[in-house]
């Protein structure tokens, strides 16, 4: 079974609340009504019903949808939720007044519907700037308890035509980080880790670097290598390799050259990016060049489901970028 395949059907038995704030854009309409129509998520849309049921060309009375909504100008919930707000950011100086006015981004109020446990999990992205998506969930959401790093991960999955490795593949941490520390690089490495798990992904690590086995002496090379060290203490049992360079990662013949007293056996199917410019520049290399889907940027670290779409998504995007996200929410 495809990997897509299965996590849609371990979707469909968790079946969490899915919030989706863009109600505005037809793209996340089309993928709304899809992923109600396919029980994937119970999909909550935010926006007034009868406006968006509008859009539907139904009524709100004729639920043929199976959506739910939550009116972001409903007075009563409008200050709710400010008070919410209020209240995990007075320690920085926040007034309540000031809260009224930053519930009106339906940004905040989606990260604030989550927040307060009235949905599992948000998907956005699709007009808003990932800065936008990703500031707000982290002052409102913030770090899980087992991390210390927000970080993300793209699973780059590859049709039978154009895969010579694994058909499915993490990249990380491409939308976040822009230049982690070796002990930053090490933690987005371990949330990868973890990732990979949990999408049944056996998980082998490369922490990728223009040198293989320090085969040249930078600063650039040095972090790379003290972040694999880390790994390899935190994450013992695991198949990790680096610094090493892409070619090395992925074939054996090519690893025995440049590094013959290596043990580990390519090709590594987690790939950790050493800054954001390689790693945002990859995944889109490989998705132009090989026609890979790309998922993502999903989120590692954050204390509840939240995940960033690009503003150039499809509807297919929001569509599987909801399915990962439901599965986060196990």
């Amino acid at each position: 079974m495809a990997l897509l395949e299965k996590l849609t059907k371990r979707a469909q038995k968790i079946y969490p609340r899915i919030l989706l704030p863009e109600s505005t854009d037809q793209r996340v309409i089309q993928a709304a009504l899809s992923l109600s129509t396919q029980k994937i998520a119970k999909i909550v849309l935010l926006g007034n019903e009868d406006e968006i049921c509008s859009q539907l060309n139904q009524s709100s009375e004729n639920k043929k949808h199976n959506l739910e909504f939550i009116d972001p100008k409903d007075e009563k919930l409008r200050n709710d939720y400010a008070k919410t707000l209020f209240e995990r950011r007075k320690h920085k100086g926040l007034e309540l007044n000031e809260s009224l006015d930053l519930v009106s981004d339906p940004t905040v109020f989606a990260m604030l519907a989550l927040q307060r446990d009235e949905v599992d999990g948000v998907v956005t992205g699709a007009i808003t700037p990932s800065q936008q998506v990703l500031g707000n969930a982290l002052r409102i959401i913030g770090v899980s308890n087992n991390s210390k790093l927000v970080s993300s991960f793209f699973l780059m999955m590859f049709d039978q035509n154009h895969h010579n490795y694994d058909q499915n593949m993490i990249f990380s941490d491409c939308a976040m980080n822009i230049d982690p520390t070796a002990e930053e690089l090490a933690e987005i490495a371990q949330s990868a880790f973890k990732s990979a798990k949990d999408l049944d992904i056996k998980p082998k690590i490369a922490m990728l670097s223009f040198s293989t086995n320090r085969s040249t002496q930078y600063s650039q090379v040095e972090k790379v290598r003290l972040a694999t060290n880390i790994c390899k203490t935190k994450l013992p049992d695991v198949d990790i390799v680096g610094n090493i360079q892409l070619d090395a990662a992925l074939e054996e013949k090519v690893l025995k050259i440049k590094d013959p007293n290596e043990t580990f056996e390519p090709p590594a199917n987690v790939l950790i990016f050493p800054n954001l410019d390689a790693a945002n520049i990859g995944y889109k290399l490989v998705q132009r060049f090989s026609g890979a889907q790309a998922i993502g940027p999903i989120l590692q670290g954050i204390a509840k489901p939240v995940n960033d779409l690009s503003r150039g998504c499809s509807v297919d995007e929001i569509f599987n970028t909801v399915v990962i996200t439901a599965n986060q929410c196990k």
